[in-house]
C-alpha cells in the first residue's frame, strides 16, 4: 500500500437534528449526496484510472457515500463493519441532551475511558482499526479508499504514522467528505500529503 486515502462520509442527518453520531445509524441528507459526488469526481481526475480499492463502513451514512464515490471510479466498495466510528453503546440513536443523562463519569487515562455503557473507548477503537489496517496492509493494493468517520480516521492516521494509541489527543479536524491523502514518499517515509481537503466541496 503505497498510497491511503481517507474521506469522511458526508453530511448525514443526526448532524442536522442535534444527535449523537457513533453508532447512530442516519442516512445522507441532500448536500451529503451531492459531497460525495464532488468527492468522487475528485478522485477520478486525481487517480486518473488507477487501480483502487475502496472500502467503506457498513453505517449507512458511510456506505451510502462509499457506493456514490464507486459508481463514479467504476469500482464497488467493499462494505466492513470494522471501519465503523468510536461505538457510543446506549449513547446511540438518543439527542445529545438524553445522551448526557447517561454518561459516566471520566476516569484514567483517559483512553481508557469508556464514555457510555456499553461503549467502546479510544484504545479499544485504535485497536479495532489496527488490526483491521494490518490485514489489509499485507495484500497488493497499491491505493487504498477507505470511507469512514471523523474519530476513526483519526484514529487511522495514528496508524499510519504508527503512533502509539496514548497520543490519541493528537487531534485533528476531519470534515464530512473531506479528503486525507497519506503516501510513501520516495525515501519510503509514511507521511500525510494532504489532511481534511475539503477544496472540492466549494
Amino acid at each position: 500500500m503505497n498510497k491511503l486515502i481517507l474521506i469522511r462520509h458526508g453530511e448525514a442527518e443526526h448532524l442536522l437534528h442535534g444527535m449523537v453520531g457513533g453508532w447512530t445509524d442516519t442516512q445522507l441528507t441532500a448536500l451529503g449526496r451531492e459531497q460525495a459526488r464532488r468527492t468522487g469526481e475528485k478522485l477520478l481526475h486525481q487517480l486518473s484510472n488507477t487501480p483502487v480499492y475502496l472500502l467503506g463502513s457498513d453505517l449507512s451514512r458511510a456506505c451510502e457515500t462509499a457506493e456514490i464515490i464507486g459508481a463514479i471510479l467504476n469500482t464497488k466498495p467493499v462494505i466492513v463493519e470494522d471501519l465503523r466510528e468510536l461505538n457510543n453503546g446506549a449513547a446511540a440513536t438518543l439527542s445529545k441532551e438524553e445522551a448526557e443523562k447517561l454518561a459516566l463519569p471520566m476516569t484514567e487515562p483517559i483512553i481508557d475511558w469508556i464514555p457510555y455503557p456499553n461503549a467502546e473507548s479510544w484504545r479499544m477503537m485504535h485497536t479495532r482499526l489496527s488490526n483491521f489496517m494490518d490485514k489489509i496492509a499485507l495484500d497488493n493494493n497499491e491505493v487504498v479508499i477507505i470511507v469512514s468517520h471523523s474519530n476513526a480516521i483519526i484514529a487511522l492516521i495514528h496508524w499510519w504514522l504508527s503512533f502509539p494509541p496514548e497520543m490519541f489527543n493528537r487531534s485533528f479536524d476531519i470534515q464530512p467528505c473531506s479528503i486525507t491523502h497519506l503516501r510513501i514518499n520516495e525515501w519510503q517515509e509514511k507521511t500525510i500529503a494532504k489532511l481534511n481537503d475539503t477544496a472540492h466541496l466549494d
